[in-house]
């Protein structure tokens, strides 16, 4: 019979990198369901009380689970005790719901996005947002305008370590996952990520409540996440080589790379091979179907790596 975990914030399984080393903050089967809280991504533990100030951070961290480097506040990582290389592991995204407060910022420091709108030097800008999760609206705080926006909550990092040795940042989507940023996996999708090491090992953290498409000034708008219920099977009949999602309206294939025309075919790829399998057609038929009713979006600019997805309707073909 499944069970149900809880997955809170503690020195015993917050941590700012992946790595196959690391060892687990809980062991499940698969089939099993774990329901985390979480940190905003900067490891905030409180909301700004006031413009510019400082926010208390979560620092209790044990000396095996600090980063060499700035990581996002992950939660994990969990050993599914039937996951292997080469299986997939499907995590079912049952229910997001973010905490009271979030933020996002723009401008400030020369990353290559700013440089490439030349706000490198602009002062940077912060925006505090109170999130009322009932009405599922942001209202800003503390700034000259009265904006809201409406929350599309999900989690922008859910993945696992690469088969390789040593810390891997969190910051860069990978194939087996990570820094995803994809606002498609809202609650009701389900996830297919190939595992590359022993137990998956899964981590999540750095809830946006809503993001566009692009996560185009670096961060979303980062929150807290109350309450996060994933389901976990491990799926040997499923081979992939890059993350995979059936969403609520349709099938979606993504792909990472440096260069975003790259990253770009991968995803196409995938979705033909995708379509080949659901509709039992060759490549270049889906190829034929794929140019009338599959759109490219792209994910994020700003994780060193681009990211883009192919999105199927489910719909578009009857």
């Amino acid at each position: 019979m499944s069970k149900t975990y809880e997955l809170n914030p503690t020195s015993e399984t917050l941590h700012g990198f992946f790595s196959k080393d690391l060892n687990p903050s809980l062991t499940i089967q698969s089939g099993d369901t774990v329901i985390y809280q979480t940190l905003d991504s900067a490891w905030g533990l409180e909301k700004r009380h006031a413009p510019g100030e400082q926010r208390k951070r979560f620092t209790d961290l044990k000396p095996e689970r600090q980063s060499n480097q700035f990581g996002h506040a992950l939660v994990g990582p969990v050993y599914i005790n039937q996951a292997s290389p080469g299986d997939t592991l499907e995590i079912k995204i049952n229910e997001i719901i973010p905490g009271s407060w979030g933020w996002t910022s723009a401008g400030g420091f020369p990353s290559y996005w700013n440089k490439k709108l030349g706000l490198e030097q602009a002062k940077e800008v912060i925006l505090d947002f109170k999130l009322e999760v009932d009405k599922m609206v942001g209202k800003s705080q503390f700034g000259n305008f009265d904006f809201s926006v409406t929350l599309r909550p999900f989690m922008g990092v859910m993945g696992m370590p690469p088969m390789m040795d040593g810390q891997h940042s969190t910051f860069v989507p990978r194939d087996s996952g990570g820094n995803i940023d994809c606002k498609e996996l809202q609650a009701g999708s389900t996830l297919y990520l190939p595992v590359s090491v022993e137990g998956g090992l899964f981590s999540t953290g750095d809830g946006h409540a809503v993001q566009g498409d692009g996560e185009v000034a670096g961060p979303a708008l980062e929150c807290p996440m109350e309450r996060v219920s994933l389901t976990f099977n491990v799926r040997e009949d499923i081979k992939i080589h890059r993350p995979r999602a059936k969403t609520n309206s349709g099938w979606i294939t993504m792909a990472f790379h440096a260069d975003l025309d790259e990253a770009m075919w991968l995803a196409l790829s995938d979705m033909l091979d995708l379509m080949a399998e659901l509709y039992n057609i060759t490549r270049t038929e889906a190829y034929a179907y794929a140019t009338m009713v599959v759109d490219l979006k792209i994910t994020q600019i700003v994780n060193s790596v681009k990211g883009v997805h192919a999105y199927l309707p489910f719909d578009a073909l009857r």
